[in-house]
């Protein structure tokens, strides 16, 4: 399981600060939980075991971006935003961990986007969620047959995307050892999973658009549900102790057909509904790579790519979100 959370500062400061007073025994009640958590074994050990130590380090670099395309009408645009990179930095104990990250660019005032990323992984269950917005999306967009080329600033864009699974293969298929490395796969498994996604999003105009532009905006939902597979590829030679492999490569995919959606398109105050297609996919796939230098060191990369593939209807916002990792980790302790 992996969890972001103020809590886990207080897991992780040693109770004997507080001896003497209730948080003291808060703690060492909370500690007992992770641990009862941690020491619990579900699983197939002859496929899945606990990763070396109790505390995980790790560093990460980023790159994330997003495009969005519009069509009404008399109108259609595609816009990206700027791709972010950013540094950041993973304190974990147990099963839960809190990751900081810094942006570069914002530091310097030239991208101020944010965005929010909460990630929740159990044996059977897993969570995501990302929340993005950003000022920094430009491209050409076409309105009544003229052409416009929409400047960063010009814009604010919204998205929220939420992807829960259920994993079938939990006792010999590990999700979380690709992506946490709390868990070390140490055979090839696969399992089926049962997926629900909501994804949402918006585009406006900003008071600094110039004369002429037509004040905009879109919004779109979605909600659908589905079913995909994931597959955990481990090779290379045994490692001692953990029985893990020296690779593990990872790849996922979840299409979730729509059930719901909502649409609307403003332009200069005129609002025009639209209606979504049958059939429309969220489509969301992953892939990763671990490679162990020893049993407690490793390196690797994932990836991930939520896109909305639509048939076409005369007016609509389609939204590709995406997201590139690198990292190098660590595990201390017992």
């Amino acid at each position: 399981m992996k969890r972001y959370g103020i809590i886990v500062l207080g897991v992780l400061i040693s109770s004997e600060l507080f001896a003497g007073n209730p948080v003291k025994w808060l703690l060492t009640g909370a500690d007992s939980l992770l641990l009862k958590m941690y020491n619990k074994k579900d699983y197939d050990t002859s496929y899945i075991v606990r990763s070396p130590g109790k505390i995980g380090l790790k560093a990460w670099g980023n790159v994330s971006g997003a495009k969005l395309r519009a069509f009404g009408d008399e109108m259609k645009g595609t816009l990206r935003t700027d791709k972010k990179a950013t540094l950041s930095m993973e304190l974990g104990y147990c099963d839960l961990a809190l990751e900081f990250a810094l942006n570069p660019a914002s530091l310097s005032g030239r991208n101020k986007d944010f965005e929010l990323n909460f990630n929740f992984y159990t044996r059977r269950f897993v969570l995501d969620l990302s929340y993005q917005t950003a000022k920094t999306a430009a491209g050409d967009v076409y309105y009544r047959g003229n052409e416009t080329y929409v400047e960063r600033g010009w814009l604010s864009t919204k998205m929220l995307n939420l992807d829960a699974y259920y994993i079938f293969n939990y006792r010999r298929f590990s999700y979380d050892a690709p992506f946490c490395q709390l868990f070390v796969q140490k055979r090839s498994a696969g399992s089926w999973l049962a997926g629900l996604s909501y994804q949402g999003g918006s585009i406006s105009t900003t008071d600094a658009i110039p004369a002429g532009i037509p004040v905009s905006e879109f919004r779109a939902q979605h909600i659908g549900i589905g079913g995909g597979y994931a597959y955990n590829f481990v090779t290379g030679q045994l490692m001692q102790p953990t029985g893990g492999r020296r690779w593990l490569f990872h790849f996922s995919i979840v299409p979730n057909f729509i059930l719901w959606s909502g649409n609307i398109i403003k332009m200069n105050g005129q609002e025009v509904k639209s209606k979504t297609k049958f059939p429309t996919v969220l489509m969301n796939g992953r892939v990763g790579m671990v490679y162990f230098i020893s049993p407690r060191q490793f390196v690797g990369m994932n990836g991930v790519v939520n896109s909305l593939l639509k048939r076409k209807t005369h007016t609509e916002l389609k939204e590709d979100k995406w997201y590139f990792r690198v990292f190098y980790g660590m595990r201390i302790g017992e």
